[in-house]
């Protein structure tokens, strides 16, 4: 909606007299111009329609199962690593400098840790090892 358009109608109406009062022309004005007022750009048709006749977008992939009764936290990798907790101590998991950047969510079911990607890609997956505080990639 162009605000040269709200500042014409409401202009040629008199000054409301509490915010309410505004805020409800305002309410009746946006209901009019996106559901009654068709537009001669869209074919004579409303911009609400035009809306829902869209296809929506979707995610690409599957939706992220998450492993029941597990930790989620949000993290982003960086110099290669994650960091997490677990029993109080600190961890640094490594999933690779190619991420490096990339905001991912760790997974956490007890000692069962998986970093996945936003799109649900698994990065990786590991058991781990409280004895080390970093637990390196193994071939």
């Amino acid at each position: 909606m162009s605000g040269q358009t709200l500042k014409k109608h409401l202009a040629a109406r008199r000054p409301a007299r509490s915010v309410g009062e505004l805020q409800a022309r305002l309410d009746a004005f946006v209901e009019y111009y996106n559901a009654i007022r068709p537009h001669r750009s869209l074919g004579r048709r409303t911009p609400a329609a035009v809306f829902r006749s869209r296809t929506k977008a979707k995610p690409a992939l599957a939706p992220l199962r998450v492993i029941p009764h597990c930790r989620i936290r949000q993290d982003r990798i960086n110099s290669g690593n994650v960091t997490l907790r677990y029993r109080s101590r600190l961890y640094h998991v490594a999933v690779g400098r190619r991420f490096e950047g990339t905001r991912v969510l760790v997974l956490v079911a007890d000692r069962d840790v998986r970093v996945v990607d936003l799109e649900g890609e698994v990065l990786r997956h590991l058991t781990l090892d409280p004895e080390w505080i970093y637990q390196p990639l193994r071939p």
